[in-house]
């Protein structure tokens, strides 16, 4: 890839025919709807799940922001994004063109000198690591606030946790901003935390509580996924996982705490060693249900559209990869022909260039799956795309 196809497209490029009452609407995808979420054409069908694109608390986000940019600054100040908004580099590139400021993490080691009184600061949707925000305030700049409320909901319930002497298992990426955040603040109790990212690493984990594994094993989880150097204060435990996180691994994982638990210390008193908080929130489960609702129906292929870096809709794609061909791009300039496709190699973080995607065959069913941060105008543009491989046009 060349550096210009490492930046997103300009979001002038989807406005065209687009609903102009939002910058992130689609009338394709409204049309979508009003047809039952199918799109009929003469080479076959392309079909949506029943819920998919922005949740709630990413409109919430948005909405604030753009209100915020549209009032103006205090004095002249500036608007400042203090990372990503959401994990979307076309909603972020949005913003940087309506002369929002997005500051890299170097920027916010410094961020005094960045950032003056008369300015406005925006919290993304992840929140911010405590000494950030602290910082953050002590400028005395407007501060626009966009942290979900299911993430301050799972903060809350593992600062409890912590307060009453439990350690904290987080199921999550250990990168992934809302985790960052959600372990400094653990940190700021003093509190004992341990991230781990799939079920193989907690399999790791449980075998230790149960003794099968030696304790000397607890140091093979990596550095920045723990603060505690042995088994001990993880045999008081709550659990909490990261709000985009696959809900069916997430109630395995709590299967497999209960189990090792109670092989350890018996049944009698789980619920004081033990606590469970479901974090995974609604909107992700909803999103990840309907999605294989939608592949159980029968697809030939699914298109995954989102940011990259966007957990919720990797988890999208790694569900649909269960029942059918399925990629994931970020947006329709990936769709470079019928036979070739531009994604990325998540074991590697490269590019990759996919070839013969599409089945020759017609007729052919695509299925088109968007995570909670992927804006319905990219998902739109996507679905104009592809209809041009299947005879451009409406039955």
């Amino acid at each position: 890839m060349t550096d210009s196809e490492h930046q997103p497209p300009s979001p002038d490029r989807y406005r065209q025919g687009g609903d102009r009452t939002s910058p992130f609407s689609s009338t394709t995808v409204d049309r979508m709807g009003d047809s039952g979420n199918v799109w009929n054409l003469h080479g076959g069908q392309i079909v949506l799940p029943r819920v998919f694109g922005f949740c709630r608390g990413v409109k919430r986000a948005l909405v604030v922001v753009e209100e915020a940019v549209a009032g103006g600054g205090k004095s002249g100040g500036r608007f400042f994004l203090l990372g990503q908004i959401i994990h979307n580099p076309w909603v972020n590139e949005h913003f940087r063109q309506a002369g929002v400021r997005m500051l890299s993490g170097e920027q916010l080691a410094e961020l005094e000198k960045h950032i003056g009184t008369d300015d406005c600061a925006i919290i993304p949707a992840f929140g911010l690591p405590l000494p950030v925000e602290r910082r953050l305030r002590a400028i005395g700049c407007r501060i626009v606030d966009t942290t979900c409320t299911d993430v301050r909901r799972l903060w809350a319930w593992a600062e409890k946790a912590c307060r009453r002497g439990f350690a904290v298992l987080i199921f999550g990426r250990a990168g992934h901003d809302e985790t960052v955040v959600t372990r400094s603040r653990l940190e700021d109790l003093g509190g004992k935390y341990l991230i781990v990212g799939d079920l193989e690493q907690a399999g790791h984990f449980c075998r230790i509580v149960e003794g099968t594994s030696p304790d000397e094993k607890f140091a093979q989880f990596l550095p920045q996924a723990t603060n505690a150097e042995s088994i001990e204060p993880f045999l008081r435990l709550a659990q909490v996982s990261q709000t985009t996180m696959l809900h069916g691994e997430t109630i395995k994982l709590r299967g497999m705490l209960e189990e090792s638990f109670t092989r350890r210390f018996g049944a009698s008193g789980l619920s004081d060693r033990l606590l469970l908080y479901p974090t995974v929130c609604r909107a992700t489960q909803d999103r990840q249900t309907a999605a294989v609702e939608l592949c159980r129906t029968g697809c030939d292929v699914v298109i995954v559209v989102g940011g990259f870096g966007s957990s919720n809709t990797r988890h999208l794609y790694e569900l649909a990869g269960g029942f059918c061909p399925t990629y994931f791009i970020e947006d329709s300039a990936a769709i470079r022909s019928r036979d070739e496709l531009l994604t990325m190699d998540f074991a590697t973080g490269a590019s990759a260039v996919v070839r013969h995607w599409l089945p020759a065959r017609r007729p052919v069913r695509i299925g088109v799956l968007a995570g909670a941060s992927s804006p319905e105008i990219v998902v739109g543009a996507v679905l104009d795309r592809l209809a041009e491989f299947l005879a451009c046009g409406r039955e």
